[in-house]
């Protein structure tokens, strides 16, 4: 598909601003086509072929505008998300109370409780 904007109605505009605004126009395009797919994967009960109609474009562009529409989330969030779970859970494995009094094993249960704790924060910072 191939979407024109006539140059009058860039009139002002500077040769990188019309690249940001080519870069934004296909960004927005592609976020209201996966937005529209994930509506009509929610729609489709039969799982038969995707059919995308208007009146689910109309309110994808609805979400994408308003920024109602599910965030893309980074391969970095969801390893640190990871991260905190499985951290959260060795800290639940190691705790021993009796192996608590070893000041070696004492000191890497509080390193790793300080680890899980860190990883929490910052996934729960970046979502």
């Amino acid at each position: 598909m191939q979407i024109d904007i006539d140059d009058t109605t860039l009139t002002g505009f500077n040769t990188p601003a019309k690249a940001e605004v080519k870069k934004a126009t296909q960004q927005f395009a592609t976020d209201l086509i996966a937005e529209a797919n994930r509506i009509e994967g929610s729609r489709n009960a039969n799982a038969g072929p995707p059919e995308v109609v208007s009146s689910m474009v109309v309110e994808a562009t609805l979400l994408v505008r308003r920024g109602l529409s599910q965030p893309r989330k980074k391969y970095g969030v969801k390893l640190m998300r990871i991260c905190a779970a499985v951290l959260s859970l060795v800290v639940g494995f190691c705790y021993d109370a009796t192996k608590l009094q070893d000041k070696t094993y004492m000191l890497i249960f509080v390193l790793v409780v300080a680890l899980a704790i860190v990883s929490v924060t910052i996934s729960t910072i970046k979502e």
